[in-house]
């Protein structure tokens, strides 16, 4: 997760210095769409886990 999010963050620069100097920066934005979805991926998986680990009723 901390590689995906530090990834991320790069995109993020990069995408800001060719918006502030005008370039296209379609490959950057399809590769930031990819890692979201990524992260999103991992994160539903991790809620999920601890969901099934952790009862939402206590058995009292």
């Amino acid at each position: 997760m901390k590689k995906l999010y530090n990834e991320l963050r790069m995109i993020n620069d990069i995408i800001d210095r060719r918006i502030v100097r005008g370039r296209p920066y379609r490959r950057e934005a399809l590769r930031h769409k990819f890692l979201l979805s990524q992260i999103r991926k991992l994160e539903r998986r991790s809620s999920s886990f601890i969901f099934r680990s952790y009862p939402l009723t206590s058995n009292i």
